[in-house]
């Protein structure tokens, strides 16, 4: 029988509430960031948005520990599958910036192609971790195909702080919906 209880579990409280999804609040801030800076210069962003990786893999890691700990799950196998994830998405990252890679795509390419790999990242992260971790992933995809499709900064940015909000209703609401407090009439 364990004693600590999930977070499901255990009562909500405002505090508790903010603190259960103040990481992923600072992943859209910073997020929501990174694109409007790379928006107005991709070239010099890259080293930001390798930075961010760490961030979100800490988030990510940090979010599915309870799975790791878990009866029959090895801690030490969660660490290196995060590892090796989060590794090989540093990888791949680098070398789109490396000098022989600089042929075929221009800054703004890698840029979108930078906020994409880390989406896509994040949603693999999130299929097997947390769905919070997937919502991001999805966030960071749809504000690279707004990067490319409008060119007007002020509305991308209004689109993201959108799609930022969106997501954490839907996830106040889904959480909501797992209380167990909840009755039936």
């Amino acid at each position: 029988m364990s004693t600590s209880g999930s977070i499901a579990d255990q009562k909500l409280t405002p505090k508790r509430l903010l603190l259960y999804h103040l990481p992923y609040a600072v992943l859209y801030v910073v997020a929501l960031g990174l694109v409007a800076m790379t928006s107005h210069n991709a070239a010099g962003t890259s080293i930001y948005w390798q930075m961010f990786i760490g961030l979100i893999a800490l988030v990510s890691i940090v979010a599915g520990w309870r799975f790791a700990s878990e009866p029959g799950n090895s801690v030490p196998l969660y660490m290196l599958k995060q590892v090796l994830h989060w590794g090989a998405l540093v990888l791949v990252i680098r070398l789109l910036y490396t000098h022989n890679l600089q042929d075929f795509l221009n800054d703004n390419q890698d840029g979108f192609v930078t906020i994409y790999m880390i989406g896509l990242a994040s949603v693999l992260s999130g299929i097997y971790l947390d769905w919070r971790m997937a919502l991001f992933g999805l966030f960071l995809l749809l504000s690279g195909v707004g990067m490319a499709w409008i060119d007007n900064n002020a509305i991308l940015i209004s689109l993201i702080a959108a799609a930022a909000a969106v997501g954490v209703v839907i996830s106040l609401l889904f959480r909501r919906r797992g209380k167990p407090e909840l009755s039936s009439d």
